[in-house]
């Protein structure tokens, strides 16, 4: 059945799918290590690591195996944007269900650490980041609403603008460029 699909597709959805088992994998350790993993720093997101290495694969992939090794930019753009929104969506969607499970303590313990991170840094919210005492006291008082569909949403709007960065990047790197001597 899925031998038929477009290699465009094929290729990055299974590699995404992937990418996204070791992207929940690696959420899992730090999660159990102690350490949130939505909380860190961002150059510690395992997000970084696995979603170039990832789009790397899917493009060596299709390049050897189905399309004599010439890949064009736009179908590295093509499959770089499937494999990072498979990846973002399949780990959204685990972060959705795993913090709706009550006895993880996922969602309350974001909410736990996120606030003290705010009020231990109140002066740096405030002042720093220009957001005011008004938005402050506003972030303050919605997070204890915040629920699992909306850290999942949070993780895919991080996702977008590194996903499409790395795929951009990689997509001119790895592109076969096309002789004008002939």
């Amino acid at each position: 059945m899925f031998k038929n699909l477009n290699p465009l597709i094929l290729v990055p959805v299974k590699y995404g799918a992937i990418g996204s088992l070791l992207i929940i994998f690696g959420l899992l350790v730090l999660y159990f290590l102690g350490r949130h993993p939505l909380l860190l720093k961002p150059i510690l997101d395992t997000r970084l690591l696995l979603y170039p290495l990832i789009i790397f694969i899917t493009f060596n992939i299709f390049k050897d195996h189905y399309s004599g090794g010439v890949m064009h930019f736009w179908q590295g753009l093509t499959m770089g944007l499937i494999a990072f929104l498979v990846m973002a969506f399949v780990t959204a969607l685990f972060i959705y269900i795993f913090s709706e499970i009550g006895n993880t303590h996922f969602l309350s313990e974001f909410i736990r650490i996120k606030t003290e991170q705010l009020i231990a840094n109140k002066e740096e919210y405030v002042e720093a980041f220009g957001v005011g005492e008004k938005a402050y006291n506003y972030a303050i008082e919605g997070l204890p609403l915040i629920n699992g569909g909306d850290l999942a949403f949070l993780y895919i709007r991080q996702s977008m603008p590194i996903g499409l960065f790395l795929t951009i990047i990689l997509s001119v790197l790895l592109r076969n460029k096309i002789s004008t001597n002939q």
